[in-house]
């Protein structure tokens, strides 16, 4: 296949927005749509070679997956393996029984499908998991196992029979990608199905370059290559993290691909600029620089925070490239060009071996013998006992055992013990983070609860959290349905993330699009259905929102020497909890948290006395889940008699 220097200049359009975007560098926004650029690329030279192979009766499978293994595996364990020691030197627990898991996914080219059951309601930050970025690969590879049988199956039927029958998967995979944005958005931004369309896109370009032989005439070509330019671009600047994608919204990217591989003509002002020495010298390690620069900012931030790595990222983005340049010449080239197959598959094994075997041996030590881990060694020495607590992997509250299967629906008995339930807890993970406090509280009353949890779920009847399987309209008719059974029930408390829920992207309403209105009428509706049961009812104001897991910051503050928590302004978190307490007059009564989680200028995330108040980015501690649970019988008991 002929060298095209453009190509390598679109992988230079692809690597740069996408460290730029995981830098957090702020005009791109979107630069995430360099993966697509990626997959576009990927489609078009994987198929022209395939395409050529097979014309000439020369294509074998076992020596295509040796090209791909050739390509793919020698830089992905050299970053693997050099991520190790910094996983285990810098992470906590928990945070490397998930980069351990990950690994695991990795190396079977399966972690598309780790992260996307890992992206749910209480996930480690994105930014924060070193290996994330594999994902993409995952879905490379997996599309690379399938595209060269499929065409071996469909080349003896003719050309016909292949553009049929790739278009309509083409058409099936772009139509998936656009309803699973409304109903599985993780699924639909990690896994294969929604996202083959991409590189079959890649597919159709060789084969019409295959089919017509050049581009059009060159000022036709010129004008279409800058317009492909312009739609790669623009999505970069433009886009946001809160757009839906992909589905419609990776058409201008993928697209604008398309566009400069059929038409960025040699002389053409786009093949003029993508042929650039820098270009292409960029282009020629994207590989390596899209494999490094996860773990590099990952590691970091685990390790300094992330006020330490805005303060170095330039730094860390030339760290980047160094090591790119590095692993290019010193890894990828050799094993690419000169490293004989018994060579390549020796020392391919071995490097198997090797992490499988250290991932196996650091799994135990995570499962058994967490003061072996330097970290958590660290942390015991020297930060506060509830500060090692909440950043280990378990026990942050207290959670019910009982659980209505496939709907998400948790439930579970607090207070006296031999008392009838008088007090109902119904909520999203806030009402678990709340139920410990409550638990004791309400026991010291004599008080009997009955709570009902729904992780990621906020207690909207209708609502559907599109991210997560288990929340639907279901999960709340099976939480009023109980409640409505309590038959000696008096009072009952909700809490959730409602101001989230009236505009999240994720949530739907009876199928529809969430708004603070809708959220109002099916508020409305459960509390009609209370008042006609005799049922008082209370609202709960949601806590602060803070952008980092606050028990893990806490941590890099103490290793680091950063000088203050994380705070929120109160003007801040009373704007964002508007959209509740617009809800209070529905209410029979409503309990107000800005002043108990603020001051008078900010809502800070440790006290006075450096308890923390909230553990990850939103859930209340065991100590301040008892302080709001007295203010919330408090009120609720003085209204209702509760006491």
């Amino acid at each position: 296949m002929k060298y095209r220097s453009e190509i390598d200049g679109l992988r230079t359009l692809a690597v740069v927005p996408v460290i730029l975007f995981h830098a957090g560098i702020a005009p791109f926004g979107g630069g995430y749509i360099g993966v697509d650029v990626f997959f576009v690329i990927s489609g078009y030279l994987i198929s022209s070679i395939i395409f050529n192979e097979l014309e000439r009766g020369e294509f074998s499978v076992l020596r295509f997956y040796q090209r791909r293994a050739r390509r793919i595996l020698p830089a992905l364990f050299f970053v693997v393996l050099a991520s190790l020691p910094f996983a285990w030197s810098w992470l906590m627990p928990r945070d490397l029984k998930d980069f351990l898991e990950s690994l695991v996914g990795v190396l079977f080219f399966l972690s598309n499908f780790h992260f996307w059951s890992e992206a749910g309601y209480f996930d480690t930050a994105a930014e924060l998991k070193p290996l994330l970025h594999t994902w993409s690969l995952a879905v490379e590879e997996q599309y690379y196992v399938i595209y060269p049988l499929l065409l071996m199956l469909l080349m003896p039927l003719g050309g016909r029979a292949v553009t049929g029958a790739l278009a309509l998967l083409f058409a099936i995979s772009l139509a998936l990608s656009h309803w699973g944005l409304s109903h599985h958005p993780s699924a639909t931004f990690f896994l294969l199905p929604p996202r083959g369309w991409e590189l079959l896109a890649g597919v159709f370009a060789a084969m019409l370059l295959r089919r017509d032989g050049a581009v059009p005439g060159a000022s036709h070509a010129g004008m279409l290559a800058a317009m492909g330019l312009l739609m790669i671009l623009a999505p970069v600047f433009i886009y946001t993290e809160t757009t839906r994608f992909p589905g419609a919204y990776a058409l201008p990217p993928v697209l604008g691909t398309v566009l400069i591989i059929l038409f960025a003509a040699p002389g053409s002002l786009v093949h003029r600029l993508l042929s650039a020495k820098p270009m292409i010298s960029v282009g020629l390690i994207s590989y390596s620089a899209y494999l490094w620069h996860q773990p590099i900012f990952a590691f970091f931030k685990h390790r300094f925070g992330s006020a330490s790595f805005d303060q170095h990222v330039f730094e860390l983005i030339t760290l980047t490239f160094l090591l790119a340049v590095f692993s290019y010449w010193v890894v990828e080239k050799p094993f690419r060009r000169t490293a004989s197959l018994k060579q390549f598959t020796a020392c391919m094994s071995a490097c198997f071996v090797l992490t499988a075997g250290a991932t196996a041996a650091l799994m135990v030590t995570v499962r058994h013998n967490h003061l072996a881990i330097p970290s958590y060694k660290w942390a015991l020495d020297h930060a506060p006992a509830d500060l090692v607590e909440y950043s280990g992997q378990s026990g942050h509250w207290q959670d019910c055992a009982d659980s209505v299967a496939n709907v998400g629906l948790k439930y579970c008995r607090f207070g006296a013990v031999d008392q009838p339930v008088t007090l109902v807890l119904w909520g999203d993970s806030l009402a678990g983070a709340l139920l410990h406090g409550m638990d004791l509280i309400a026991d010291e009353n004599g008080i009997a609860g009955m709570a009902f949890v729904s992780d990621a779920c906020p207690p909207v009847l209708g609502l559907r959290n599109t991210s997560v399987s288990t929340c639907s309209a279901k999960t709340h008719e099976e939480a009023m349905k109980r409640i409505m059974n309590l038959p000696d029930a008096k009072t009952v408390l909700i809490t959730g993330n409602l101001s989230v829920a009236s505009s999240a992207g994720n949530v739907l309403i009876d199928g529809q699009g969430v708004s603070p209105g809708a959220v109002r009428q099916k508020i409305r509706l459960a509390l009609e259905t209370f008042k006609e049961a005799g049922l008082q009812t209370v609202l709960i104001q949601e806590g602060p929102i803070f952008d980092e897991p606050v028990a893990a910051y806490e941590l890099q503050r103490l290793r680091s020497n950063l000088t203050e928590p994380q705070s929120i302004p109160r003007t801040v978190q009373e704007a964002r909890t508007t959209p509740t307490h617009r809800l209070a007059n529905e209410f029979d009564s409503f309990v107000g948290t800005v002043d108990f989680f603020c001051g008078p200028e900010n809502c800070p995330s440790v006290d006075g006395e450096g308890k923390l108040v909230i553990f990850d980015q939103n859930h209340i501690t065991k100590t301040y889940s008892t302080k709001l649970a007295k203010l919330i019988l408090s009120t609720a008991g003085s209204a209702h008699g509760l006491q």
